[in-house]
């Protein structure tokens, strides 16, 4: 964590993260956020028997292809390619298309290899397999630490590192597991900031240059 300026501010994005669990989140942001890995996990299980493969697996194929997608086609290109079909709708990266089909048939149960520079891939595929105590930190979850709806930035380890270091301080002292309080804080800062409002926050913010 010593290598990013982030390692300094683990302890106001911890805070950050706790306040906005306290003040903002809604009983049903809690449910939604609550049920969203058991969720996924109960999916991952049942593909893990229907193409008789790990858990583990299929979580890394699932991962694999979740960059830039959203989580209904995230999943019908995970089943495809599980399935041995060619991906049905678009939306997924072609490059990741051919790393996920690389993790179903090369078996493999991690994606540390395939994804040495994607911290967030590699949660994600250990959250979807049932692992809950690693967290995944997507663009909303660092503006939601941060508490900065502006910022974009790219995580590599050490930055993401101390970025889930905040999230399970925090969850620690709320109680819950890391995974479950980063859906919750995701689910909530979804919805207290839109994507349409945040772009056009950015675009005031950049001149309207249209740089976001």
């Amino acid at each position: 964590m010593t290598g990013s300026p982030l390692t300094a501010e683990i302890p106001r994005m911890t805070s950050n993260l706790r306040q906005l669990y306290r003040r903002h989140a809604t009983v049903a942001d809690r449910d939604t956020g609550l049920m969203w890995y058991p969720k996924a996990h109960r999916i991952v299980c049942d593909w893990a028997h229907t193409y008789d493969r790990s858990i583990t697996n299929v979580a890394c194929v699932i991962a694999a292809v979740s960059p830039q997608i959203d989580w209904p086609r995230n999943l019908i290109v995970a089943d495809d390619i599980l399935a041995g079909r060619s991906p049905s709708v678009g939306g997924c990266l072609p490059a990741n298309v051919c790393k996920a089909e690389r993790v179903r048939d090369e078996r493999v149960s991690t994606l540390l290899d395939i994804f040495p520079h994607g911290p967030k891939v590699n949660h994600f595929a250990r959250n979807l397999a049932g692992d809950f105590s690693v967290v995944t930190v997507d663009s909303h979850g660092l503006q939601a630490a941060l508490d900065d709806v502006l910022s974009i930035r790219t995580l590599r380890w050490s930055a993401y590192t101390a970025v889930a270091s905040a999230y399970i301080r925090a969850a620690a002292q709320l109680a819950l597991q890391p995974a479950d309080l980063q859906a919750i804080i995701w689910v909530t800062w979804k919805r207290l900031h839109p994507t349409a409002q945040k772009r056009q926050s950015r675009r005031v913010w950049s001149g309207d240059l249209g740089e976001y």
